[in-house]
């Protein structure tokens, strides 16, 4: 399966998100978090919002992409400078590192498998399987190539 991740279109067979303009900054509203990412290792606590809500954009925030994959997740988000940087810690990163997701009403506990770094062409190669957890960001040490952290989930 191929998710478009460029020019702020996510696809994944019949699902778009398109881009989403005129958000305020100040109109966040954390009570409409559907769930949290936790990365222990890099004291990360990130909340984030549901497929449909405005803010859940890159542009804004992390956005929280439908796979539709069962417990399978994309998390998109910038590094480098700037507010919306959210992912520059992810370089920091290892094999069998902790990530947990709070989504809903289920507490999810994922496991680093594979960190990759693919030339950025607009697209991530997800398994079709359920189980896993896919964190992506810009690679702030190779330049024109897209940071990609695979983790795949604990019972």
């Amino acid at each position: 399966m191929v998710i478009i991740t460029c020019s702020l279109v996510f696809k994944n067979n019949d699902i778009s998100i398109t881009n989403k303009t005129n958000i305020n900054y100040d109109n966040y509203n954390t009570l409409e978090y559907i769930g949290y990412l936790n990365i222990p290792k890099i004291a990360m606590n990130l909340g984030f919002y549901d497929y449909d809500n405005p803010l859940n954009n890159v542009e804004y925030n992390i956005e929280f992409i439908n796979t539709g994959i069962d417990e399978t997740y994309l998390i998109a988000a910038h590094s480098g400078v700037g507010q919306k940087a959210y992912f520059n810690d992810l370089a920091k990163l290892s094999i069998d590192d902790d990530i947990y997701l709070e989504l809903y009403d289920k507490a999810l506990h994922y496991k680093i498998i594979d960190i990759t770094r693919t030339p950025k062409n607009g697209s991530i190669n997800i398994s079709k399987s359920s189980g896993f957890l896919y964190l992506t960001t810009c690679d702030q040490t190779l330049k024109g190539y897209q940071l990609t952290i695979i983790a795949t989930i604990i019972l």
